[in-house]
């Protein structure tokens, strides 16, 4: 039995149709965030237990430690009071007047501009606009529960201040997505270039997080000491230098 052949024009209809991907983009960002995010949660949990451990280890010291430091600021502060009014007592004495900063207004962590200030509350109020749960009172209730966790997440941001974290969220919200996107349901998505562009910048920020939480001290620490009691002797020894400086300047206060 001959074999069946494919025509000249069947070739050319099979070589100019593209190959099906074999997963689709949005879906395959979402399975690698959510596997950051494990990860992530993962290292996050192993560097809450071991700083449970030292805070349990090195209590007393710590408290030691701070009972001095506020000792120590208030007699230094007693000691300006009081040079102060010795020099009141001068013919010469004038009041120090300072330098007066004309202050402008500063969002709660003081890094912004008052340009970027207004920037900032006007993204918020226009993102607001779209996820306000009393927008979807009619919906059904995983509406209504969407929208309440974007409005949450929303204030979280604008909380936070980062001007950058709320461009990306604005334009995720005004694309349609944060609403009609289902996780791994790449047909439910409004903007299908927008939704890229929103899981790859938070997959960069997950990456960053996660690549400067594994470099910190603590969890380098955690992963390259044999024995994790040997660090805390040695912090114990610190502290413990720290107290018996700290004796001596507030016995001389």
């Amino acid at each position: 039995m001959e074999g069946r052949t494919i025509s000249s024009t069947g070739m050319r209809q099979l070589e100019q149709k593209p190959a099906p991907q074999a997963e689709d983009q949005t879906t395959r960002l979402e399975k690698e965030i959510a596997a950051l995010e494990k990860e992530l949660q993962k290292v996050e949990q192993e560097l809450n237990i071991f700083t449970s451990q030292i805070r349990a280890q090195l209590h007393v010291q710590t408290h030691r430690v701070r009972e001095l430091t506020e000792l120590y600021k208030k007699q230094k502060a007693a000691k300006r009071a009081k040079r102060l009014e010795q020099k009141k007592r001068g013919k010469n004495y004038h009041e120090p007047q300072g330098l007066k900063l004309l202050s402008k207004d500063k969002n709660k962590n003081g890094r912004l501009s008052q340009d970027e200030q207004q920037e900032l509350k006007k993204l918020y109020k226009e993102t607001m606009l779209h996820v306000h749960p009393d927008k979807f009172a009619n919906e059904d209730e995983d509406k209504t529960h969407q929208a309440n966790n974007l409005t949450a997440h929303l204030n979280g941001i604008y909380d936070s201040g980062d001007l950058d974290e709320l461009k990306s969220f604005h334009q995720h919200i005004i694309s349609g997505n944060a609403m009609s996107h289902v996780p791994y349901q790449p047909e439910t998505t409004a903007d299908s270039k927008a939704m890229v562009a929103y899981l790859r910048k938070k997959k960069e920020e997950l990456t960053r997080i996660l690549q400067e939480t594994k470099e910190s001290q603590l969890y380098t620490v955690l992963k390259t000491y044999p024995d994790t009691r040997t660090f805390i002797d040695e912090v114990r020894l610190q502290f413990e230098d720290k107290i018996v400086k700290l004796e001596k300047r507030t016995r001389k206060g």
